[in-house]
C-alpha cells in the first residue's frame, strides 16, 4: 500500500476514478467507462488495486488522458486472504482521497471505495460519485445487526453523493433524485468491431456459450455435470467459454471435450462468440443475495445478438426475459432440467426463432452503453 502523493490534478478537467480492480481493462463495465468521459474533456487518473503481481502491467490501457497506478497489491481474488484485505483497502481509500486534496471530481466503483472517500471528503469536500454495481450489503451474508448497520452507511453514501449510479432499481428500497440508472449495454463501437470479427458457421452443431467469471457460485458445477450428460445425447453440442476461471470445477468445465476455451479475452472478442452461438449460459447461485438480483452485462449484450439465454428461475431480474419468451429458466440446482431444455432446444428450431423474436422488443430499454454514459458525464460535468 502507498501513500505517496500525486501530482497536482486540474479540478476543472480531471476526474479520479477509483475502484477495487487491477485496471480499467480488468472489468467490463470499467473498460468503457474512460473513452466516455475523455470524449467529454476529462482527463481520467485510475487508482486501483493490483490482485496479482504485474497484473497491472498487463493489463494496462494505452489510452491518451488516462494514466493508471496501484494504490493496494496482492490478495488475488476469491480467497479467504482477500476479504480480510478490504479493510485494508478501505483505509488506502481515504487516505487517498486526503492526499488528492480540496474539492476534487471522484468517481467511486462499489462501496467498499465510495463508504471511506466521502468520509475523507469530509474534510476535503471533494465530489463523489457513487457507481454502485454490485450492493455490498447483498454480496456478505451478515449477522442481522451488522447487516442493518451496513445499509444504514450504504444510505447515508447514496444520499452524500453527488449521483449514485446502478444498473437498476430493484436492489434498492429507497429512490432519490440522485440515482442515475446505467443499464449494462454495449457501446456501438465494440458492437460494430464485433459484428465484423465473427465468424458465423451455419454447419456448426448446437452451441453453447459461457463468459465472465466462471466461479463455483456461477454455475461451473452445474455446466460441467450437464455437459457429461450432453455428451451422451444423440444430438450434436459444443461449447464455447471465455471468461477468468477461478475454481476447480471451472478448470475441469474447459478441459471437456466438447469444450473450446478461449482464455481472458478483449471485450470485442467476447461479443463477436455471440454471434457464433445459439444460446448463453448465465447462472447465479441464489445462496448469494446479489445474485437474485443479477442485472450482467450478458443480458444486454443478448439482447443486441438476438442471442437467447437460459438462466436459473431464482434470478427475479430476469423474469420479464423469461415471461416475454426471450430466455429459458430451471432451477439453479436442477441439472436434469438444464439438460433437458438444451436438448429440446437444439431439437426444436421453432423455439429458438421465436425466442430470437421476442428479445428484439429489449432494445428500447438498454440504449448504447455510450448514449447512456453521455448522459451521465454530462450530469458530472454540471458538478464540477
Amino acid at each position: 500500500m502507498s501513500f505517496a502523493p500525486d501530482a497536482p490534478l486540474n479540478s476543472q478537467t480531471e476526474l479520479v476514478l477509483i475502484a477495487a480492480a487491477t485496471s480499467v481493462n480488468a472489468r467490463v463495465d470499467l473498460a468503457k467507462m474512460p473513452e466516455a468521459l475523455l470524449r467529454h474533456g476529462f482527463s481520467v487518473r485510475y487508482l486501483g488495486w493490483e490482485r496479482i503481481s504485474g497484473e497491472l502491467n498487463s493489463k494496462k490501457s494505452a489510452r491518451e488522458g488516462l494514466s493508471e497506478r496501484s494504490i493496494l497489491r496482492g490478495g488475488g481474488y476469491v480467497n479467504d486472504r482477500v476479504r480480510f484485505m478490504y479493510p485494508v483497502w478501505m483505509i488506502s481509500v481515504f487516505f487517498h482521497v486526503l492526499l488528492l486534496g480540496y474539492k476534487r471530481t471522484i468517481l467511486c466503483v462499489g462501496w467498499e471505495t465510495a463508504f471511506p472517500a466521502h468520509v475523507a471528503a469530509l474534510v476535503t469536500r471533494s465530489r463523489i460519485v457513487f457507481y454502485d454495481a454490485d450492493r455490498f450489503s447483498m454480496i456478505l451474508n451478515l449477522p442481522k445487526a451488522l447487516l442493518a448497520l451496513l445499509q444504514i452507511l450504504e444510505r447515508w453514501t447514496s444520499r452524500k453523493s453527488v449521483l449514485h449510479v446502478i444498473p437498476g432499481r430493484s436492489r434498492y428500497e429507497w429512490n432519490t433524485p440522485n440515482m442515475f440508472v446505467l443499464r449494462n449495454s454495449p457501446s456501438s463501437k465494440d458492437l460494430t468491431a464485433a459484428k465484423l470479427k465473427a465468424v458465423v458457421r451455419e454447419d456448426r452443431p448446437f452451441t453453447i456459450y459461457l463468459n465472465g467469471w466462471l466461479g463455483h457460485t456461477r454455475g461451473a458445477p452445474i455446466f460441467l455435470k450437464a455437459l457429461k450428460k450432453l455428451e451422451c445425447s444423440e444430438i450434436s453440442f459444443c461449447c464455447q467459454v471465455a471468461g477468468r476461471i477461478d475454481s476447480p470445477e471451472g478448470a475441469s468445465l474447459i478441459e471437456h471435450p466438447l469444450v473450446k476455451y478461449h482464455g481472458e479475452v478483449s471485450q470485442i472478442d467476447a461479443l463477436a462468440i455471440y454471434a457464433e452461438v445459439d444460446v448463453v449460459l448465465t447462472y447465479y447461485d441464489p445462496s448469494v443475495p446479489i445474485n437474485r438480483k443479477a442485472e450482467p452485462n450478458k443480458w444486454g449484450d443478448c439482447v443486441y445478438f438476438g442471442t437467447p439465454f437460459i438462466v436459473n428461475s431464482e434470478v427475479e431480474t430476469a423474469q420479464e426475459f423469461v415471461d416475454a419468451g426471450a430466455a429459458f429458466s430451471v432451477p439453479y440446482n436442477s441439472v436434469a432440467e438444464l439438460t433437458d431444455l438444451l436438448i429440446d432446444l437444439a431439437s426444436n428450431k421453432h423455439r429458438m426463432v421465436a425466442a430470437r423474436t421476442a428479445l428484439n422488443q429489449f432494445q428500447p430499454d438498454y440504449p448504447p452503453y455510450e448514449e447512456q454514459f453521455d448522459a451521465l458525464a454530462i450530469l458530472i460535468k454540471k458538478n464540477l
